[in-house]
């Protein structure tokens, strides 16, 4: 079949036509959804969620729910000498805590809570499947479209990683929305008023979490290329969206922020920074729909929308300098040195492939793979660049060079170029369709579908002393420092705060009542340097941060990275030393029962 079939158009039932056209992305995601059940079901049951980030979050939700102010994004029990003001939106918020909420009286807080973490990111996963299909069906009304995006997408780790059961951090989201924002730019095409609807998604996403920036810039780019080009109702959209987008974004800002913080700048969530760099670049797009009648060509026109795009960029950086070095503009050059620097999602992409290869191709081969995709897309329609390849590849370059820039970024390029990849393994399918026999068909189509599948190219590059990518259920469900079973033991003893090291706070936080001074936030800046002094130094510098922070207890982890890593580097810290048996005077091990791999101690006083 060409990319140009469209579905058969004899009538049918209501049946088979949902069948066609939704089947394939239900039977993919129940499929994977079941998958999930029956490998995580026991850390599921137990309450465990993914990562440090998914904690957080419930832990900032419980918060919210328990009485804590809309605009009071304090964690109280995270560093309570300096408590943590956090950068993260109460969007999520709403999407987890209002199910949360509506569900406790029937359910019970515990439980409401598993069925909302378990069903919100599969709800999202769905969604997502959905739009991308709609992406890729712009390219091409081939049938086999649906089945080779499902393909891809449960495929493709950087994207699926953010939607597992028990994840519920605010990534997910994002992605979802910059997939429907591109889409939204491309039906705009069809009805102006999707302009909107894309600048709803932008300012959204920027409250979200800066970390939207790159897609939001890339919709502001398709739409500017969308005027320069000429095409219909260009003005109308540009319009919409940059109103749009400004609204939104300041509208965010205000809901989000108290009065008194309106004016302080901040690099690393929504702000005056971003909110007066949006109003300038919408500012912009205002001026290009009014001055379109009289500068008419391509190339007046882009030099135009350059030319005073790049004022808007100047005025914001000449506003706030500082925010030139990015999110992490504020934090301690200490940080940097010893934990930021060892964050893989942190580093430029080129360091963080140059240490894992395996994880940096699976971050790159469904990009690569677009690229070829919308190559072949020209070369058979000898289209050029309309709308929807065009939207494609600018949020697919924009987001790839931001990924080069801070790896965690790369996700973004990962779930774009979905589309075109599926579109590139569709028209394979297709060409499949040449030869006569059965067999070969079906052994042509088995091997385009291992070539272009996202993990194939990965795991050539895996060295055969590797563990297999697919755990068994075993594996996923192994008991680690921040598994249920490990931290529950805490409950036991007298609640109180702990200086634990970065990577155990955010657990800790979750499953009991203690209060800690670390988790990996980089606005947790006094709280990581007391885990430090704790942990990497010498006995005099530990025992003066626990008197600093009036601590009562010290947790450490027996076996994970940060423990292999701080043991590594600093073998005669205090780190070192405990997991050596050596015990100081001053702290007293306690000895947790079951399976857990924490070593606790409680500090004694002088008295």
């Amino acid at each position: 079949m060409s990319e140009t079939s469209e579905f058969p158009t004899k009538p049918k039932g209501q049946i088979q036509k949902f069948i066609e056209r939704h089947g394939i992305i239900w039977i993919v995601w129940l499929t994977i959804i079941i998958s999930q059940l029956m490998t995580r079901s026991e850390k599921l049951f137990r309450g465990e969620l993914i990562g440090n980030d998914d904690f957080m979050r419930l832990n900032q939700i419980r918060d919210w729910l328990g009485g804590q102010s809309w605009f009071d994004l304090h964690q109280y029990r995270l560093n309570p000498v300096d408590p943590l003001l956090s950068h993260w939106s109460r969007l999520p918020d709403v999407l987890i805590g209002v199910p949360i909420k509506l569900l406790t009286p029937l359910f019970g807080a515990k439980t409401a809570e598993l069925i909302v973490v378990i069903s919100y990111p599969s709800i999202l996963f769905l969604i997502l499947m959905y739009v991308l299909a709609s992406l890729a069906l712009k390219l091409s009304k081939t049938p086999s479209i649906p089945l080779a995006v499902g393909f891809m997408t449960a495929l493709s780790i950087p994207t699926f990683m953010q939607y597992q059961m028990g994840r519920v951090d605010h990534h997910g989201l994002q992605i979802l929305m910059a997939a429907a924002c591109c889409l939204f730019v491309i039906r705009s095409a069809e009805q102006s008023k999707y302009a909107l609807g894309a600048g709803l998604l932008a300012g959204l996403g920027l409250y979200v979490g800066i970390e939207s920036g790159p897609y939001v810039g890339a919709a502001c780019i398709a739409f500017t290329l969308i005027w320069v080009f000429g095409e219909p109702e260009s003005e109308k959209r540009l319009r919409y969206f940059g109103i749009s987008l400004a609204a939104t974004t300041l509208a965010c800002l205000v809901i989000s922020t108290p009065i008194s913080r309106w004016a302080v700048p901040s690099c690393d969530a929504l702000s005056v920074v971003y909110t007066q760099l949006t109003i300038a670049v919408s500012i912009v797009l205002l001026l290009l729909s009014v001055i379109g009648k009289k500068i008419t060509t391509p190339l007046t026109r882009l030099t135009a929308a350059g030319v005073m795009g790049l004022g808007a960029l100047a005025l914001t950086v000449a506003l706030y300098p500082n925010c030139l070095k990015g999110p992490y503009a504020e934090v301690d050059p200490r940080l940097v040195e010893v934990w930021l620097a060892n964050v893989a999602e942190a580093k430029i992409f080129h360091e963080h492939f140059r240490s894992d290869v395996v994880s940096g191709m699976f971050r790159i081969t469904l990009p690569l793979f677009s690229l070829i995709g919308l190559f072949i897309y020209h070369r058979r329609t000898k289209k050029g660049l309309s709308i929807a390849p065009r939207t494609l590849l600018v949020f697919l370059v924009v987001t790839f060079a931001a990924g080069l820039i801070q790896t965690r970024l790369m996700s973004f390029a990962s779930c774009l170029a979905i589309p075109t990849a599926a579109y590139l393994l569709a028209t394979s399918m297709d060409w499949a369709d040449k030869f006569k026999t059965m067999i070969a068909r079906l052994a042509i189509r088995m091997g385009f579908a291992i070539a272009l599948s996202p993990v194939t190219l990965p795991l050539l590059f895996m060295p055969s002393t590797e563990s297999d990518v697919v755990q068994t259920p075993e594996e996923q469900n192994k008991l680690n420092c921040v598994s249920q079973p490990s931290v529950d033991p805490l409950t036991e003893l007298p609640a109180g705060l702990a200086i634990t090291q970065i990577d155990l706070g955010a657990a800790i936080l979750y499953y009991t009542d203690f209060s800690v001074t670390s988790a990996p936030y980089h606005r947790n800046t006094s709280g990581i340097v007391s885990a430090f002094d704790m942990f990497i130094e010498d006995e005099a510098t530990a025992r003066s941060a626990v008197e600093r922070n009036n601590a009562d207890y010290v947790i450490a982890c027996s076996d994970m990275a940060e423990t292999d890593m701080l043991t590594k580097n600093f073998p005669d810290g205090t780190l070192a030393k405990l997991k050596d048996g050596e015990t100081p005077e001053w702290l007293e091990k306690i000895e947790l029962e079951g399976e857990s791999k924490l070593m606790v101690y409680r500090v004694l006083n002088d008295e």
